[in-house]
């Protein structure tokens, strides 16, 4: 019986075991071996373009509104020019009457013609000096590079300055430098005869100026500077000093004048017109109307001063009199040799020579009744 009894605890004991083993298995740790590594990305291989292949260019906005007054781009007869170190618009411009500095300037949209940006391109008239060849004749290449002559004879801006050389080399240039120390051949400049002449003229501005000849043979480079002096054809009004000259001399002319206390009248014997100058800075031009007979303004001044007369005083009197800005004469009435001079061939501003050589600038500007005037001298 006890036999019995411990088989089947045995028995049971063993089914407990499996049922175990069942519910609870052990648990394996994760076997990584066979998980493949992350494919790398490969590119999809070019297909080969069939058909023309064409390149598409950015163009600048054709409509910018710059083109309208910055034309210098594309007007015929402009050449690109790099603009050197030291450059300067009048000298580029030498011997160039059909423009002036600030129409080129305008032409290619400079903010200040004075200050070129170096580097930049801008555009000059074929006919400046620094393209003074249009054919050469051939040079031996095989001579080496070398500078024999090279004289300068100078007169005033209206005659300018001859330029005379010999040279020899593959190429000669010859061109205008600022600033001697910092000089190099523009690269656009063209060559010249290897001998030759050339007259430069005229001449913006008064003072010296210096030219470079230029010969070259492979790698071999010559140079050569000659240096002027240019003065002005003629003075300007009233001994006023400035570098540029003028562009016509003065024109004599008989004038009336007298102050106020608060300005001047001044009366031209070649317009018939009087000038009406105010301490405001303003100018104001009017018609003589005064003929011999009409009454003089009635008008009586405080002492030591005056009522104008005559011509003066008519328009004084319609003017308002007192009221219109100038005030009492300070002084009678006088006829002057005088004359005037336009400040350039495309200014507003003419001087005017007053008396004890006093010099009026009086800006006129078409289509305003009121200029401006101010005493320069």
């Amino acid at each position: 019986m006890r036999r019995l009894l411990l088989f089947v605890w045995l028995l049971l004991l063993m089914a407990t075991a499996a049922l175990a083993q069942q519910v609870t298995p052990a648990v394996p740790a994760p076997d990584l071996t066979e998980i493949p590594p992350a494919a790398r990305f490969t590119a999809t291989p070019n297909i080969p373009h069939q058909g023309e292949i064409r390149l598409y260019p950015i163009v600048p906005n054709p409509n910018d509104a710059r083109l309208a007054t910055c034309a210098a781009p594309t007007l015929e007869g402009f050449l690109p020019y790099v603009v050197r170190l030291g450059d300067r618009l009048d000298v580029l411009l030498t011997g160039y009457t059909m423009i002036t500095v600030t129409q080129l300037a305008a032409l290619n949209c400079l903010d200040d013609p004075t200050q070129l940006p170096v580097g930049a391109v801008i555009w000059l008239p074929r006919s400046v000096s620094v393209f003074t060849a249009s054919s050469v004749s051939p040079v031996d290449a095989v001579s080496p590079a070398a500078i024999r002559a090279l004289t300068a004879e100078a007169g005033d801006n209206t005659s300018g300055a001859t330029l005379t050389w010999t040279a020899q080399g593959e190429h000669v240039y010859l061109y205008p430098c600022v600033d001697a120390e910092n000089c190099v051949r523009p690269q656009t400049a063209q060559p010249v005869p290897a001998e030759g002449s050339l007259r430069v003229y005229p001449f913006a501005t008064a003072g010296e100026y210096t030219y470079r000849l230029e010969a070259t043979a492979g790698e071999q480079v010559v140079t050569e500077d000659v240096s002027f002096t240019i003065t002005c054809a003629q003075d300007w009004i009233g001994g006023l000093e400035m570098s540029r000259c003028p562009e016509d001399p003065p024109l004599a002319v008989m004038i009336a004048y007298q102050p106020f206390e608060h300005g001047a009248l001044i009366w031209f014997s070649d317009t018939l017109e009087i000038y009406v100058l105010t301490d405001d800075g303003r100018v104001r031009v009017y018609e003589d109307i005064f003929r011999e007979g009409a009454p003089d303004p009635t008008a009586e001044a405080p002492e030591g001063l005056l009522t104008p007369v005559r011509g003066f005083g008519l328009i004084w009197d319609l003017l308002g009199g007192t009221e219109s800005g100038l005030g009492w004469a300070t002084a009678p009435e006088m006829g002057f040799d005088s004359a005037r001079q336009a400040a350039g061939r495309t200014s507003y501003t003419t001087y005017i020579l007053a008396p004890e050589n006093t010099v009026y600038a009086v800006t006129l500007i078409p289509g305003l009744e009121v200029g401006y005037w101010s005493q320069v001298r």
